[in-house]
């Protein structure tokens, strides 16, 4: 137990590191600049407030190396540079207590320090300094963070390669991919996402948990806990429990405060689970699900023809599907521009149909006030994206209105069961998501009566396992997906310390 204590406090007084590594770093620099102005004839600064900041900068730099120190006990560096960051904060906290020293007059007569050694322990400290930095930055970072945004054309004169396109923060903004079905599932559809929203703490220089994804033989090998994925176990998955986590919880991934795993990236994460978590298959050779199907149409060119269909069990939404067979008018220029002012895309289905998705992704800005334009499409829209806005009750008005509408996302809004209570007109939806909202077992009558509903998300809302219990058996159809229970979250978090802290527990 006091072995747990002592490693506590050390995680503790590690994490203050980033603060205090920031104080030397601004004292230095404004010492440096006296001097440089004091040369210049251009200030006048007593010697006193030089010997009182580098005094700090002394301080601070020693406790800062404490502090990394004890922050470098967690693990999850890369060895070769932590050591060298070492050595550089060392010596950095060494040369600013020489050049304090060699400052003072008081202790230069008493034990001989020369005042010839300030300037180069001052310049010593300037360079160790930056030097140190930029290798702290690595370490959080990655060795290109600096260099990652340099705009062309100094790329070119440093030799560096052309920018990458970078990825957006929702799929449906990335770059299109030729021909979905011939792109390989792990590397043009599954990496993405774990570039973007894992490699950041998960590469070959911050390994976070000794894990790194960066590469597919330690993706396989996984972490200090073991393995993250169980080919063809979703459930079993570490690293899909870790996302379905509160993003309160510790060990919630991505951690609180970095971009979040988005729904579409999730039900991909799963569905490549699912299908064996292949790293050399092209989508066309995987069976989609008409879940995954719209999600993968967002990447690129789906060909439906060459996807196959069997095989998992799918949501077939029937009433979409019908409506994609039939032929209606276009929706008029004023409505589309009408549409794109308040921030909406109008993305259409197909080059032969007229019908539309709404999206307001690009406008997570939204308010109530400027949701009347939705209903002005009220034939032509099948799919309506109003996730993460600022819309309430009142904007389910007019959404009431959309009377083809099949698919809704109102996740991460502040809709409550009074609001959702108008979408009884909404007859022909089959898709719904309320993930992050505020309904409660109060909307389980109206969902009830949304009898051709298929898909049904209801992660983090207030909805007990009994409600969902009771709509299952009202819409025994439909797939409903509440994420993890409380009881399952339980479960997790009292399993944790039995999976790696073995040893820690032994010498209790």
């Amino acid at each position: 137990m006091f072995f747990l204590a002592v490693t506590e406090w050390a995680s503790f007084f590690g994490r203050f590191h980033p603060l205090l590594v920031h104080l030397p770093i601004g004292f230095l620099i404004i010492v440096g600049i006296f001097e440089v102005l004091k040369l210049s004839g251009k200030l006048t600064v007593s010697p006193d407030i030089i010997r009182v900041i580098l005094l700090v900068s002394a301080f601070s730099a020693t406790f800062a190396c404490l502090a990394g120190y004890f922050l470098s006990l967690e693990g999850g560096y890369n060895e070769e540079i932590l050591e060298e960051h070492k050595l550089q904060g060392i010596w950095l906290a060494v040369f600013c207590w020489i050049a304090w020293l060699a400052k003072n007059q008081w202790l230069t007569n008493k034990i001989g320090i020369n005042k010839i050694l300030y300037a180069p322990a001052l310049i010593i400290s300037l360079l160790l300094m930056m030097i140190a930095g930029h290798h702290g930055g690595n370490l959080t970072h990655g060795e290109t963070y600096l260099t990652d945004n340099l705009p062309q054309p100094f790329r070119a004169w440093a030799g560096m390669p052309e920018k990458e396109q970078r990825e957006s923060k929702e799929l449906a903004d990335k770059p299109k991919i030729q021909n979905i079905n011939e792109a390989l599932i792990y590397q043009d559809v599954i990496k993405p996402i774990f570039k973007q929203k894992c490699e950041q703490c998960h590469n070959a220089t911050k390994m976070k948990g000794d894990l790194r994804m960066d590469e597919v033989a330690f993706l396989k090998k996984g972490g200090k806990h073991g393995e993250i994925f169980i080919a063809g176990d979703v459930e079993k998955s570490e690293f899909i429990k870790r996302i379905l986590l509160p993003e309160s919880e510790d060990d919630h991934m991505p951690p609180k405060g970095k971009t979040q795993i988005s729904e579409q990236e999730l039900t991909l994460l799963k569905w490549w689970i699912e299908q064996g978590a292949s790293f050399d298959k092209k989508v066309s050779q995987m069976q989609v699900s008409d879940a995954v199907k719209p999600v993968l149409a967002g990447l690129g060119n789906l060909v439906s023809g060459n996807v196959p269909s069997s095989g998992i069990q799918q949501d077939k939404f029937e009433i979409e599907e019908k409506f994609l067979s039939q032929s209606i008018e276009g929706i008029d220029e004023k409505t589309l521009n009408e549409i794109k002012s308040t921030g909406g895309l109008v993305l259409p289905f197909a080059q032969n149909n007229n019908f539309l998705e709404i999206s307001y992704i690009n406008n997570t800005k939204l308010t109530d006030d400027q949701t009347a334009v939705i209903a002005k499409a009220p034939e032509q829209t099948l799919w309506l994206r109003l996730s993460n806005t600022l819309i309430t009750d009142k904007a389910l008005t007019e959404v009431a209105k959309l009377k083809n509408l099949t698919r809704l996302h109102l996740e991460g809004t502040k809709i409550s069961d009074n609001g959702l209570a108008q979408l009884v007109t909404l007859q022909n939806l089959e898709y719904l998501n309320l993930i992050g909202t505020n309904i409660t077992d109060k909307a389980i009558r109206t969902l009830s009566n949304l009898k051709n509903l298929k898909k049904i998300y209801l992660w983090k809302t207030a909805i007990s396992p009994k409600g969902v219990e009771e709509l299952k058996k009202n819409l025994p159809k439909a797939n409903i997906d509440s994420g993890m229970t409380e009881q399952q979250i339980a479960d997790f978090l009292k399993a944790k310390p039995n999976e790696g802290s073995d040893d820690l527990y032994k010498k209790k």
